[in-house]
């Protein structure tokens, strides 16, 4: 198991343009590259800016989530914006994912073990590697309250959870507040910024974690925070 590296704020991503025959994708590395097949382990995070219309139903050789920055559209039958949180176990197939035009769909996806590519649907089923796992798609409630809570959205049998938390200026992430939250992640600026260590974090900014203990003393640096925390399956296998 690696070390959780430092929060990484927009300014330091590097940005692609990908062409493909479903249309363009901005993809912008935060932790690892997003197109490096030869990793074997550590975090991976990058922003998808998808201006193509469709991205087709697919999958993936690792649990992964998927958090939605800005823009608006659809992931399967789900309307999805801003704070839209998505989940999938390794070999679960999920979408199409469509974005609305004309200004697209930004969307982290946040891992814990690197995978490049994407399995197509239908034509990857002669692999013989899908599973009927879990996958969730959630949304954060921007009407809740600055209260410095964390709201339990969604939680896997396998222990992968989403949760949502607003901070107002000055309020804190206290250790009681993150008690609930159990496992590897990451946490996600939606909007606003935070002090963190001794760094401001804008709105995009990620802050990887080995447990959510790390996030104690961050606060809110705006009238109004958004936060996603995501964390990760600790089971191997789901509980009864």
């Amino acid at each position: 198991m690696t070390s959780a590296p430092m929060a990484v704020a927009p300014a330091q991503s590097r940005t692609i343009l990908r062409t493909t025959e479903s249309g363009d994708f901005l993809m912008s590395d935060y932790l690892g590259e997003h197109s490096d097949g030869s990793a074997t382990e550590g975090f991976q995070a990058y922003l998808v800016g998808q201006k193509a219309e469709k991205l087709r139903p697919h999958y993936h050789e690792v649990d992964q989530f998927q958090v939605v920055l800005d823009g608006s559209g659809r992931l399967g039958r789900h309307a999805i914006g801003a704070g839209t949180v998505h989940y999938s176990d390794a070999y679960t197939v999920y979408g199409p994912i469509f974005a609305d035009a004309p200004d697209g769909l930004s969307y982290f996806t946040l891992r814990l073990d690197p995978a490049a590519g994407l399995n197509y649907m239908p034509e990857s089923r002669v692999k013989g590697e899908t599973r009927a796992g879990e996958h969730f798609t959630c949304a954060i409630d921007d009407a809740a309250g600055a209260t410095g809570k964390l709201d339990l959205l969604a939680r896997t049998r396998r222990g992968a959870a989403a949760f949502g938390v607003a901070l107002d200026l000055g309020g804190v992430l206290n250790a009681d507040a993150l008690a609930e939250c159990v496992g590897r992640g990451y946490a996600v600026v939606l909007s606003g910024s935070v002090a963190f260590g001794d760094r401001t974090l804008p709105s995009g900014s990620l802050i990887p974690f080995e447990s959510a203990v790390a996030l104690e003393g961050l606060s809110g640096q705006s009238d109004r925070t958004n936060l996603a925390l995501v964390v990760f399956a600790t089971l191997s296998e789901p509980t009864q």
